[in-house]
């Protein structure tokens, strides 16, 4: 096959760790369900919402939709390494 073939489906199948930061500033939990761990991503948008409602957990919310920006970030590059590992095995 082309490399620039295989070039353009491993850019297609990446993702990119900018999007998850953003789509994670908005809606906690979404960087992790961009990345691909939606239950995780569930689990943290509940969480900071119900723990935001409460006056005495919200500190507590702002800690975890924070690193719900982080995990969801390392998320992406974790998925993207595997992309780029799949491609080399192939390749190889």
């Amino acid at each position: 096959m082309n490399d620039a073939i295989k070039l353009a489906r491993l850019q297609n199948e990446m993702k990119n760790s900018t999007t998850a930061l953003v789509l994670g500033f908005f809606i906690p939990g979404a960087a992790q369900m961009y990345a691909g761990s939606v239950g995780f991503g569930v689990i943290n948008f509940i969480l900071c919402v119900v723990l935001a409602i409460t006056i005495v957990a919200s500190p507590i919310a702002f800690i975890l939709w924070a690193l719900s920006m982080y995990w969801g970030y390392k998320g992406v590059i974790a998925f993207n390494n595997e992309v780029i590992k799949k491609m080399e095995s192939q390749g190889a």
